[in-house]
């Protein structure tokens, strides 16, 4: 299968799945060719395609079917075919240029052209994993939806934004789709996941703008003994070290208390990382659940919340479920 873009009236084969609302692009599966058509795409650029694609099918003996796609009316057939090439990115006119750019320095190539953009992933109007794409939003925190996952594209970092409702699927392809973004360039692109609530680092770079352009360069500042005694040297010499080394007799009654909290922190099994004790981890029982505490089954006085202490799957990051009783106040975890 090959992929390319109609570029005044000739073919330009690309490797990245970027399809502009402004262009046409042919995708080539010998049998079948597919002419792509962006809903703000010239009428020359429309007949340019239909003419390519008929010059394919004739060079190869006229025996290929030609079918022309619509923006936003992606066919699962479509969708699966250019799948193996990675996320179909759905962009605006004026994003295409940047994103098809080789990147050939640590820094993004190209960065002063760059523009910060924001895809939404949504399972819901797909029918299975390998059909969905990432679809341009307007890069504003009024994009954000619960239900979905958000990646933004900020050139020299990947954020992706989990909503409190979304899928297990979403996660899975955001993480995915934000980690192509960074094997297609130089240099490390780290992605960073934020979740709703614990999104103040996303927000804030939103909120910059789809022009803001952020580097990872840190301005050292010179030692010389001709500049003196500054303000961040008074507040470095008051910090102390966090550690002491001590060494003193231990009496046989402090083994003992290490031990049994040694023993207490291993009491919640399955949670990666640090153990929160104060949550009471119980068996899960069969039928209605009660609370351990005083026995109460009523549906209605049993709350279920997530157990951010409980991490199952660290990427994407899916927390366990813990569990309030309204009548008497204690909360439980399940095994």
């Amino acid at each position: 299968m090959k992929l390319f873009l109609v570029d005044k009236g000739e073919l330009k084969e690309i490797n990245k799945n970027v399809f502009s609302s402004g262009d046409v692009y042919l995708v080539d599966a010998e049998k079948t060719i597919f002419i792509w058509i962006g809903n703000k795409c010239s009428v020359d650029e429309k007949t340019s395609g239909a003419a390519q694609a008929r010059t394919l099918d004739q060079q190869r003996g006229g025996a290929a079917k030609i079918i022309t796609v619509d923006q936003g009316f992606e066919t699962k057939e479509f969708l699966g075919l250019i799948a193996p090439m990675g996320a179909m990115k759905m962009v605006e006119k004026n994003y295409a240029k940047t994103l098809l750019k080789d990147v050939t320095t640590g820094d993004f190539a190209q960065f002063n052209e760059w523009k910060n953009i924001l895809y939404r992933v949504s399972a819901e109007e797909f029918e299975d994993i390998n059909a969905m794409k990432m679809i341009q939003v307007p890069f504003s925190k009024n994009s954000l939806e619960s239900e979905d996952c958000f990646v933004a594209d900020l050139g020299t970092k990947v954020y992706i934004w989990q909503g409190n409702a979304c899928t297990v699927t979403e996660k899975v392809r955001a993480g995915q789709w934000a980690r192509s973004i960074d094997a297609d360039r130089a240099g490390l692109q780290q992605e960073t996941i934020f979740e709703e609530g614990d999104d103040a680092e996303f927000k804030a770079a939103i909120d910059k703008g789809e022009d803001y352009k952020e580097s990872d360069a840190v301005q050292l500042k010179a030692e010389s003994v001709l500049e003196g005694e500054d303000e961040d040297d008074r507040v470095a010499a008051t910090i102390q070290p966090e550690f002491k080394s001590e060494v003193r007799d231990v009496t046989p009654e402090e083994v003992k208390a290490d031990i049994s909290e040694m023993r207490s922190s291993a009491a919640a099994p399955g949670i990666p990382g640090k153990t929160d004790t104060s949550i009471l981890t119980v068996e899960k029982l069969e039928g209605r659940r009660k609370c351990p505490e005083c026995g109460i089954d009523d549906p209605h006085m049993i709350h279920e919340s997530t157990d951010k202490s409980n991490i199952i799957l660290d990427y994407p990051r899916v927390y366990g479920k813990k569990y309030s009783c309204g009548q008497c106040g204690v909360i439980w975890r399940e095994k």
